[in-house]
């Protein structure tokens, strides 16, 4: 890992739960990206990693490069609710990102997976208790299917952590949120989701090229 001591240097550092913070990603992807040199870090006499904001302020000017790019390709965002007032809500809120995302909604499981099938969403952000087929029944025939089980599946509830598992659970891949909606927690995977997309889209161009 290409870690040093700290310099002596005006520019502030932060920690890397900090930094995993600013960018919205896991303290894991933090420690990737310092070994792989993508992040500058140094260490403390005692041996705790530091980051330099300067190091962070690029990163971010990077994404706000890529989210300028016109070759972004369209993200679909399918988001299953029964609750009307939530999904006009999130609609509002979708729109004011300013990013390059097609919002599809569904009002329960059934049309949540009709709509996965048609439209094969990046992202799927669904509640758990909803009428006909519930959020239970619809991530797990998402998960069986060989066509829809990569979209990245977020759950947002009002359940606890006990009522949920006594429905038996959601897979361990899938993000369980908590209401009120945390908007801005959505917004930094569907940007994660967006910036996967492009690198893949990249990857298949270089390959066919």
């Amino acid at each position: 890992m290409p870690v040093s001591r700290i310099p002596e240097t005006t520019d502030p550092v932060v920690t890397t739960s900090k930094a995993a913070q600013i960018l919205g990603v896991s303290q894991r992807t933090i420690h990737y990206w310092m070994e792989r040199g993508i992040i500058k870090s140094w260490k403390t006499a005692g041996g705790h990693c530091r980051i330099p904001m300067s190091s962070i302020n690029l990163l971010l000017a990077k994404r706000r490069e890529q989210l300028q790019d016109p070759e972004l390709p369209e993200l679909t965002l399918l988001l299953v609710e029964d609750d009307e007032n939530l999904r006009e809500i999130t609609k509002a809120v979708v729109a004011n990102w300013g990013l390059p995302v097609r919002l599809v909604v569904a009002e329960d499981g059934y049309d949540g997976l009709i709509q996965a099938g048609l439209h094969k969403p990046g992202v799927i952000i669904a509640d758990l208790m909803m009428p006909a087929m519930d959020g239970f029944q619809m991530i797990r025939a998402l998960r069986e299917s060989a066509e829809l089980s990569r979209s990245h599946i977020l759950v947002v509830t009002a359940m606890d952590e006990v009522q949920i598992a006594a429905k038996g659970g959601v897979p361990e891949d899938v993000e369980v949120l908590h209401k009120p909606t945390p908007y801005e927690r959505l917004k930094v995977v569907v940007m994660e989701a967006l910036f996967s997309q492009q690198r893949g889209r990249r990857g298949v161009e270089r390959i066919t090229a």
